[in-house]
């Protein structure tokens, strides 16, 4: 089983779009890119999916939870619209990144302008388990607001752990 992210941090954006990754961040992505040990440029792969425009959010994966992605998108009937949504959004709005020498992972100019990552801004990198969310602190994922009126829903001292028990169900 791969190493899960835990925890959360905050990250500036150089100049050059440059954004250090976290120590304990980078020894989950190294570990979950199973080249990287065998390979001798010190560089870890990873995948951003920057999804659709209303997105204002980045996710990064490591190389072993995409392919685990790909592998059950590939299970799906090919071109049924389940399977073309997911490939539109893990393929199609993603890009190959890596992880410089030096702990940097460089965003394209491209993703910089659609996420407001400019010069000197202060992003947060948030814990999703096998991925990472990366956004301005004040101006949180969409969905983030569902999920606390979800949480809120429960009441107040109800433990989420009774989940647990319901793996494969939905809400």
């Amino acid at each position: 089983m791969a190493r899960k992210f835990r925890g959360t941090d905050s990250v500036r954006i150089d100049g050059k779009g440059r954004m250090s990754i976290p120590a304990r961040f980078r020894k989950v992505f190294d570990a979950g890119d199973p080249s990287f040990a065998t390979s001798n440029t010190g560089r870890t792969q990873l995948v951003a999916v920057y999804g659709p425009d209303w997105w204002n959010w980045l996710e990064l994966y490591t190389i072993e939870a995409i392919e685990e992605i790909d592998q059950q998108i590939d299970r799906l009937t090919r071109g049924s619209n389940k399977r073309r949504w997911l490939e539109q959004l893990m393929n199609g709005q993603s890009v190959d990144l890596e992880i410089d020498r030096e702990g940097r992972l460089v965003l394209p100019q491209k993703l910089r302008e659609k996420l407001g990552f400019d010069n000197g801004v202060e992003t947060t990198f948030a814990s999703h388990g096998d991925y990472m969310k990366v956004y301005l602190p004040d101006s949180p994922p969409k969905d983030v607001e569902e999920l606390e009126d979800f949480a809120a829903s429960k009441g107040r001292g109800f433990d989420p752990r009774v989940f647990l028990s319901e793996t494969g169900e939905e809400d």
